[in-house]
């Protein structure tokens, strides 16, 4: 299976079709404990919301998932607080 890595520093559309999540690195900017990513099935904040992770300060936080997360509509990015940068690892390949 092939994935891609997204680099994501704003609120962002990353998918308008189906796919699998395999990972998320978020990092924060700075010593904030209010670093998160919220990422959504589909193309905005309207859409059912998959999952957030948030980072404390001045952590790198690296969650890989055993087996990928199924997106049915999409991933919708919506970053907070003191953000730098998150990598999202994606593939549109069917396990």
């Amino acid at each position: 299976m092939l994935y891609n890595w997204i680099r994501v520093t704003r609120d962002t559309p990353l998918s308008n079709s189906p796919g699998y999540l395999a990972a998320v690195i978020v990092t924060p900017d700075g010593d904030s404990d209010k670093t998160k990513i919220t990422l959504y099935d589909g193309e905005s904040t309207d859409d059912p919301e998959i999952l957030t992770i948030r980072s404390g300060t001045g952590i790198t936080k690296n969650i890989v998932f055993n087996r990928p997360l199924k997106f049915h509509r999409g991933l919708y990015a919506e970053v907070g607080g003191h953000f730098e940068e998150a990598l999202i690892q994606l593939t549109w390949e069917k396990e």
